[in-house]
Formats: C-alpha cells, structure tokens, sequence
C-alpha cells in the first residue's frame, strides 16, 4: 500500500494517496515510520491538522528521530506556530546534522525575521541533493574578503522570485567592491537580460550583465558566488533602505526612501487598469512543486470571481499572467480589456506594468517585479503563506508597496478575492 500510495503522490493523487496510507496505518498502528508517511501525505494534501495528529504520535512512538521532527516543524510552518516549527527544527538537526533540515530551517528563520540566522544557516543547501554551483568549477566565495577583490561572477540560483528579490544586494556588493579593478559579472536567465541592462546599469557602470549559459566556457581566474548567498556576505534584511532597485528611465519609480502609493493607502479611481496574475510557475516536477504550485494559484471560478467584480466595480483588468496558465484567461467572460504580449519579457513586463494603476497577483515574480518597482500591488497569498511574507500582516518590509490579502482559511481562494474586491469597490 505504501509503494501504490507514492506513485499516487508521482501522479498528483493526492487523496488516492492519503487514503491508502490511512489503510496501512490501521493495519500497524504503532509503526511510526508509517504515521510519519502519513502525516507527510496529509501535509501534501493540504491537510495540516490532521498532518500534525499524525506527526504527534510518530513523534511519542519515535522521539528520537530527526526525519519525524522535520516532518513535524514542516507542518507547524504551515500552521504558522512559527515558534513551535523552530524548536521542532533545533529538535531535528541536534538529532542529525542533515542539510535539509538546515535549509528548511533557515526559510523558516526569515520568517522570525532572524534573518543573519536564517541567512548563514541556508548555506547548508550546498550539501544537499541535486543543488549544484552553477559555476561549479570555480573557486566559489566564502568570505567577505573574497568578494572586494578581483573577478567575480554573480549567477542567479533559484526562480526568477527569488532572483528579483535578492537584485537589491547588487548596489551593496558594488558599493563594497568600489575601487576594484574589475567589474562584477551578473549572470541570469536571458528573459532578465534587457530589464537588468536598463535597470541596473545606468546605475551601476562597474557591471556586466550577461545570459545565463549552463554550457558556457569557465573562466578560471574568477572568483563565483550565487545571488542568494549575498545576504549571508552582506548582512540585514531588506537591503537596501529604498526597495526601488529598479532605477530604470522607462518606468517611474520613488525617489529614494520615499514610496508614494503605501501598502494601505493606494484606492483605485474608476477605469483604472487593473493587471492580474493568477498563476504561480508551473513547476510539476515532484509532489512538492506540484504541491506549491497549486497552493499558490487561483483556481478559475475564483479567478473568474476577480476578473467579473474588477469590470462592474469600473475598473478595466489587464491580462499579465505568462506561460501556460495565461489560455486560462481567454475562457473567460466578461475577459480582460488587454494582454501581456506572449512573447514579452522582463523588461516588455515591467514597461506594461508601469502604466498600470495597481497590479493584483499571487505568490510569483510578478510580486517581486511590482514591488521592486515601487508600484502599487495587492498580494494574494494562501493561508499557508511563504514565511518571508511573515504571518497576518497585510503589508511587507521587503515591498513597502505591496499589500497582502490572505486567505481567511485554508483553500478559501474566494474569500481573499470578495477582500480584495471589497477594497476595489471603494473607487
């Protein structure tokens, strides 16, 4: 039943996979191993109380085991019993050193906005499986010192989320490097080429963007370091004081330390154009993805909920959704006034964007963009939100722009979107 319940979870069935797990643990009740399977199949269901059950008896079965209380942190995380989630996290890896766990850990860290923890604690993901230096034959950086002199590349590691939001330690890094012979070399994904050349360099002559090229030739004398390990180097969270790293001429954006459209005080006037995403990237490639993926998105009565409530409040929705997801849209009746051309990128995105009144999104780039911008953005999150986004805040101190509307309960998708448009009703 176990073997038939992970090709379920391979498969998307989530449920099937739960309930033959449920059967094997009625079978052997006091197999702890089985209850912590379990446990793990609920949380992958989105089922987190009856996860941490499950998680609780494995855990008076089998106290010494580090797997049972990472599986355990993991679910209190989604609880948002932050707190409970750290000691379950300390628990785990004083039992065994294991580098998922540590990286577990440090996100969770973040979220306690203990963030020079959290930050030196992720570098733990070097050991884990199936995560590789990008420029792995170089010399990768490990110290401060390493990072003033001489060549350095940066290479973005993660999604393109993640890539945004770690672009503001660039100015940092540059402003410690100031002096050096050689400039910094940022290497990233090429949809991001044109929106970093326009945005950063005018700033930042002392760097070089170039394409991401996983088969490109090494260069040897250069020292390398991945842009989600700048933070560890350089130390607090947010950085820099303005979130405005976006200092492109195409686009408007505050002036440094200023954010005109607060998280709170932005209303929409009628026939403001309204850009929406309702998808997060469509990464499927294990449960945990596939799992991420759909906590994160909306579904479609509930995107057709948002799209119908923006056009008789007045206001005109914008299509901005990329890949797959974005044919989902065209079903739809009353649609979008315009869309995000397919083809855009980055730089395409953040033109479109910038003459938008307000960008309504989930848990994707899209967020990262908006708000490194300065412009005005409401968040959809999922009651189980990502730990940067904190817990119950309605604003970010990483995007003093944003403003974040979260479910009112576990998959209520409709319930943040009726807020959302309550707010929107008031033009």
């Amino acid at each position: 039943m176990v073997a038939r319940a992970e090709v379920a979870q391979r498969t998307g069935c989530l449920g099937e996979a739960v309930e033959l797990l449920e059967q094997a643990v009625r079978i052997c009740p006091d197999n702890y191993k089985l209850l912590a399977t379990l446990g793990n199949g609920l949380w992958l269901a989105e089922r987190p109380v009856q996860a941490l059950a499950s998680y609780r008896e494995a855990v008076q079965l089998a106290p010494g085991d580090p797997v049972v209380y990472r599986g355990l942190a993991n679910v209190y995380v989604d609880l948002g019993r932050f707190e409970e989630a750290d000691r379950a996290y300390r628990r785990s890896f004083a039992l065994a050193a294991d580098v998922a766990t540590a990286w577990n850990h440090s996100q969770l860290l973040v979220g306690l906005e203990r963030y020079a923890e959290g930050n030196a604690l992720a570098e733990a993901r070097w050991g884990m499986d199936g995560v590789k230096a990008y420029r792995g034959a170089l010399r990768r950086c490990t110290s401060v010192e390493e990072l003033v002199q001489g060549p350095l590349r940066v290479w973005s590691e993660q999604g393109f989320g993640d890539t945004l939001q770690h672009l503001r330690w660039v100015g940092p890094l540059l402003q410690l490097r100031r002096g050096a012979r050689d400039a910094v070399v940022l290497e990233v994904e090429p949809c991001l080429v044109r929106l970093l050349e326009e945005a950063l360099l005018p700033a930042h002559g002392e760097l070089v963007v170039r394409a991401k090229d996983p088969n490109g030739a090494e260069a040897s004398e250069a020292a390398h370091l991945s842009l989600l390990s700048l933070p560890h180097f350089l130390g607090g969270a947010p950085l820099p004081a303005s979130s405005a790293w976006l200092q492109g001429v195409r686009w408007p954006v505050a002036p440094e330390g200023v954010v005109p459209e607060r998280s709170g005080e932005w209303l929409p006037r009628r026939g403001a154009r309204i850009g929406v995403v309702w998808a997060a990237g469509r990464k499927l490639e294990d449960p945990f993805q596939r799992r991420e993926y759909a906590k994160r998105s909306l579904p479609l009565k509930a995107l057709g909920r948002l799209v119908s409530g923006l056009r008789q409040a007045g206001l005109q929705p914008v299509n901005l959704q990329f890949g797959p997801d974005r044919q989902v849209g065209m079903t739809l009746e009353p649609g979008f006034v315009e869309a995000l051309a397919e083809e855009a990128d980055f730089a395409a995105t953040a033109e479109l964007v910038a003459g938008l009144d307000l960008v309504i999104t989930v848990d994707t780039a899209m967020a990262h963009l908006v708000g490194a911008m300065a412009r005005p953005g409401w968040l959809l999150l999922p009651w189980a939100a990502a730990p940067r986004w904190l817990r119950v805040r309605t604003d970010s101190p990483w995007y003093p722009s944003l403003r974040l509307f979260r479910q009112p309960q576990p998959g209520d998708w409709l319930g943040a979107v009726d807020t959302v448009l309550a707010a929107a009703s008031r033009a």
